[in-house]
């Protein structure tokens, strides 16, 4: 039985911006820490997606992805699907398990209207990445410049 944080913390949270006061609300970007509820996410994405890329490999800085291009149909989705499922697999194998799953627009959240025509990405996060990350931004890797 999962306890109540648990419960809460597995939604899909959905991405929202403000323009000119007014919050905007993405119809299908955001994240979870679920894999099921975030394949739930990619049955649901919009065919007229420009494109959406996936990554492939498990390193956290420029991995190779895979390149949908739209439309985005139910063969390419349940290809997506195996991809996260795959992806999931391997990220437990090497003791870096997935702690957010997410699906994002290049352009951010602009419009409800707009957005389904975007090009667009999934991410993976694990703590792995989140320590490269800070390691990243601290230089612990050398300038950036």
């Amino acid at each position: 039985m999962k306890n109540f944080n648990e419960f809460v913390n597995e939604k899909f949270e959905y991405e929202s911006s403000f323009i000119n006061g007014k919050k905007i609300s993405s119809l299908f970007q955001g994240s979870t820490s679920n894999m099921n509820e975030f394949i739930k996410q990619i049955k649901s994405l919009p065919e007229t997606l420009e494109s959406i890329k996936v990554p492939i490999e498990t390193i956290a800085f420029n991995p190779k992805d895979k390149t949908f291009n739209g439309p985005i149909k139910t063969g390419d989705k349940n290809k997506i699907i195996k991809i996260v499922k795959d992806m999931t697999k391997e990220f437990k194998e090497k003791g870096d398990p997935i702690i957010k799953y997410g699906i994002r627009s290049y352009f951010g959240v602009l419009s409800r209207d707009k957005e389904v025509n975007d090009k667009c990405y999934i991410q993976f996060r694990t703590e792995g990445h989140n320590r490269f990350g800070k390691a990243m931004s601290r230089g612990d890797h050398g300038s950036l410049d």
